[in-house]
């Protein structure tokens, strides 16, 4: 297990207790929550160490990964999903021009094919072998299986996103700082993840589904977000609500709280978590569009 013990946003070394999470999802073993006492930055800590976390990805629920159509809620999620990667296109179109792009988590490569059928130039990069497989068999694209394995000249790339894969990612800081070498000058950088002071995050507590322990390693807010941005020379220029997640997340955490999904009660509270993030921002996840500071 590999323990927290200096915040990577403002290297305060004193956490105190904020929750202990389950993980729904594969394993059913519990992690603890820490909080920064300096900066209010949440870390799940102490989690498995990165030669082992592997298998906490080991599931047929986790869709991303996959093209499945087996069930009713895949078919829904493959819906959205489809629909989704137009408008992600649309935002990254509003603020940088068309050129090169790099999609970190690059999943099954819906969104690099939209981009590319747009006239980008892309490149993306995906650990998981099943996904990287199923990204070659359906849109003919081959991601890279590490960012240590993709290459980029310093200013080259218009664009990078990452769509719920920072809190993945062990090392912060260095991902962060090569992304800002990569970037353009008039290039964004467009993160997506969840924001847990929205209302359903209050209103489910530790069975929130966006916990996701323990392979979402951070917690962000948006006032970590940015400080995180600032530190790595990048200010945030946007921040964009994603009004589906709240239902999405709201139906799994139905299930984990009350042991079956529940969809009424779920977009009942996806809704109420909507109506009262719309105009404060913070909806149940957030993209945050960085641009390298002035």
């Amino acid at each position: 297990m590999v323990s927290v013990d200096t915040c990577p946003i403002c290297e305060g070394q004193d956490f105190s207790f904020h929750s202990v999470v389950k993980d729904h999802m594969v394993s059913h073993e519990s992690f603890d929550l820490r909080k920064c006492g300096a900066c209010g930055f949440v870390v799940t800590s102490p989690r498995p160490a990165d030669d082992v976390i592997g298998k906490y990805y080991e599931s047929e629920d986790y869709i991303s990964h996959s093209n499945t159509k087996k069930s009713l809620f895949s078919r829904a999620y493959q819906v959205v999903r489809n629909r989704a990667v137009k408008q992600k296109r649309n935002w990254v179109e509003r603020h940088t021009q068309r050129g090169s792009l790099l999609d970190m988590g690059c999943g099954t490569g819906h969104f690099l094919n939209e981009c590319r059928t747009a006239g980008w130039r892309i490149a993306g990069v995906e650990v998981s072998e099943v996904a990287r497989a199923n990204a070659k068999t359906e849109h003919g694209i081959e991601p890279h299986p590490s960012l240590e394995s993709f290459q980029s000249d310093p200013g080259s790339l218009n664009a990078i996103s990452m769509w719920h894969v920072l809190e993945h990612l062990p090392n912060l800081n260095e991902h962060l700082s090569k992304f800002h070498s990569w970037l353009a000058d008039d290039g964004a950088l467009f993160v997506a993840v969840p924001n847990h002071e929205s209302y359903d995050a209050k209103h489910y507590g530790v069975d929130w589904a966006a916990w996701d322990v323990p392979i979402h390693l951070w917690h962000f807010s948006k006032k970590s977000m940015s400080e995180l941005a600032q530190k790595n020379g990048f200010r945030v220029v946007e921040i964009i609500n994603m009004p589906f997640d709240s239902f999405y997340v709201s139906l799994l955490s139905e299930k984990y709280k009350h042991g079956k999904m529940r969809p009424i009660q779920a977009f009942l509270t996806g809704l109420k978590s909507n109506l009262r993030g719309k105009g404060t921002k913070n909806m149940s996840s957030l993209v945050y569009v960085l641009k390298k500071a002035v």
